[in-house]
């Protein structure tokens, strides 16, 4: 057997991603003569071909263990939305999505569908005073309460108008703002809009989100720290083994 094949043998039974030291000790426990020149080698090699993937710095996994990155796809009314609210707010950043995103997470799904328009929180009353004039026939709430979100959630035509973090982590699709997957992740813990997905739902969430698409855990636990649920999101990855 080959060293490239020791190599890929040994990253295919990892369970997570290795490092060059790691991999070296254990091919020196089994081939003879390796150096780390060798593996530096071959490791550049075995990436290139797309045998190995590289994961972070110094980090190896065996490519059948990568996950896709979650991609959020707007649909028209993300796409009308936005071109609203850049013609009337060209230098306001805010992230249009609807609350449904997480329902492919989730075990048992719920009828909600309202959108959420995250805006920067001094442009908040300006949003939704305008969103009240372009759609007349949709209850517009703006940074709802607990007693709101019980009331009118559930119902059609919602639009909820909230402030959005500083720094929040973003992704772009068709040149519209979208939620990352970490932003999801963290607002459904923090937010009472998401009350529904709270409980066991919860961690069944988070369990298949990781099953399912890639996820920086720095960057889900940096933005966790900017709302102030750094301590239950860590709870929340230890007790699914996250």
């Amino acid at each position: 057997m080959t060293i490239s094949s020791e190599i890929i043998k040994f990253a295919s039974s990892r369970t997570s991603s290795f490092t060059k030291k790691e991999l070296l000790e254990f091919l020196k426990a089994s081939t003879e003569d390796v150096s780390a020149g060798t593996v530096h080698v071959l490791l550049n090699r075995l990436v290139e071909s797309g045998k190995l993937a590289k994961v972070g710095r110094g980090l190896f996994s065996s490519s059948d263990k990568i996950k896709p990155p979650y991609v959020y796809i707007p649909s028209n009314v993300e796409d009308e939305m936005t071109a609203i609210l850049k013609r009337k707010f060209p230098f306001v950043t805010y992230c249009i999505w609807k609350a449904n995103a997480i329902t492919p997470f989730m075990q048992h799904i719920p009828s909600m569908s309202f959108v959420l328009v995250d805006v920067e929180r001094i442009a908040m009353e300006a949003v939704f005073q305008h969103l009240q004039g372009q759609y007349p026939e949709s209850m517009i709430l703006l940074n709802p309460s607990q007693s709101d979100c019980d009331r009118y959630l559930n119902m059609d035509n919602i639009i909820v108008v909230r402030p959005l973090i500083a720094e929040a982590p973003l992704s772009s699709s068709q040149g519209i703002n979208t939620p990352s997957i970490e932003k999801i992740l963290v607002d459904i813990v923090s937010d009472n809009v998401f009350d529904y997905a709270g409980g066991a739902e919860l961690y069944y969430i988070y369990n298949n989100v990781f099953e399912s698409v890639d996820v920086n855990k720095k960057k889900l636990l940096r933005y966790a720290s900017r709302r102030n649920k750094k301590d239950q999101i860590e709870q929340i990855l230890k007790s699914n083994n996250l």
